[in-house]
């Protein structure tokens, strides 16, 4: 079995393979958050193995979530984890390096050993659902925000007592 770690980053990823007992497959690598770096990736892997991999991500943003949706599609195994459990582990090592590639080695390390609580991830619809309610609370709070200064433009305008006051 092969596990791949991947720290998420905006634009782009960093991977890394590691097998069973923990030695780093090949170098890491870096592939960007778009489906030419999936692709990327996918022929990376597959040079390694075709079957038997499991791959371990931190949930970084929301820049994860292009990258776990392509993998679950390909059936893959995939391990979300919370970035407080990877951090855990890098505090076990001597020299604390905080760079892409340890941190995608360590994320691999923490799937490895299997003492991760995974994150729960919404299915796509309700994670569809949940990001309308939210785009309607930002049309609704910006529409109260254009109410209440029109308002008070009219009022500014025309109202004796606001004139008064400002003289």
């Amino acid at each position: 079995m092969f596990i791949v770690g991947i720290d998420i980053g905006k634009r782009n990823h960093e991977a890394t393979i590691i097998d069973q007992k923990g030695s780093i497959v090949g170098k890491s690598f870096s592939f960007a958050n778009s489906i030419t770096g999936f692709n990327r990736l996918m022929e990376t892997v597959s040079r390694i193995t075709n079957n038997d991999v499991v791959f371990g991500m931190e949930a970084t943003g929301h820049y994860w979530l292009a990258l776990y949706t392509h993998l679950r599609k390909r059936g893959f195994a995939i391990h979300v984890i919370n970035a407080i459990q990877s951090e855990a582990l890098r505090a076990m090592y001597i020299r604390q390096q905080k760079n892409d590639r340890r941190d995608s080695f360590i994320i691999a390390d923490v799937i490895r050993f299997g003492r991760f609580c995974e994150t729960s991830v919404s299915p796509p619809d309700l994670y569809a659902l949940r990001e309308l309610c939210r785009h309607r609370f930002y049309i609704v709070d910006s529409v109260s925000d254009i109410k209440r200064k029109v308002i008070f433009a009219v009022l500014r305008d025309n109202s004796p007592y606001y004139q008064a006051i400002t003289n």
